[in-house]
């Protein structure tokens, strides 16, 4: 699974120390609240669901097949038979 981190940083520039919440609206946003130690600050970041959407990497299709043939082999290494 590959996935593509959120740019968070505050005023000062800094990124933050803690995320403290993660949640959405009433009105379909996503919102990241989060903490800045450097400059004391409370901040939030909203995305709408369609800036998300918009964000989201390619699908990672040589990782699945790699992870399909690891898990095939794990099962067949405890004896567990694997049909194709």
């Amino acid at each position: 699974m590959g996935y593509k981190a959120m740019q968070l940083a505050c005023y000062c520039g800094q990124a933050p120390d803690r995320i403290l919440e993660v949640g959405f609206t009433s009105d379909r946003n996503m919102v990241v609240h989060f903490w800045c130690s450097t400059c004391s600050r409370v901040l939030f970041k909203s995305q709408s669901l369609e800036e998300c959407e918009g964000a989201f990497p390619p699908a990672d299709v040589e990782a699945d097949t790699r992870s399909k043939a690891d898990d095939a082999r794990f099962l067949q290494s405890i004896g567990i038979a694997v049909a194709d």
